[in-house]
């Protein structure tokens, strides 16, 4: 039979923190830190999401309209002014 040896290991000292009051409180913050890290994205990507959802709704409604229109026969543009001049 294999005998296995195992060692007692001591629990970590983050940063030289001896205490347990300090360490307390290294854990309360590091925890906020991490909820405030998590709450942060989820409103990040749920933004990235709703943009997502509204351009492929815009180019849904789109390609509706030209199929009412033009039976998919023509392609909607808007027309482009850029090139006349401003008058005042």
């Amino acid at each position: 039979m294999w005998s296995v040896a195992h060692q007692t290991r001591k629990p970590a000292n983050f940063s030289g923190l001896a205490d347990s009051t300090a360490h307390g409180l290294f854990v309360s913050r590091a925890l906020a830190m991490g909820s405030f890290l998590r709450k942060a994205i989820v409103s990040v990507a749920k933004a990235f999401a709703r943009a997502f959802v509204r351009v492929s709704e815009a180019n849904m409604q789109k390609a509706l309209i030209e199929t009412e229109l033009y039976r998919n026969r023509y392609k909607h543009m808007s027309k482009n002014d850029d090139d006349l001049p401003v008058v005042r």
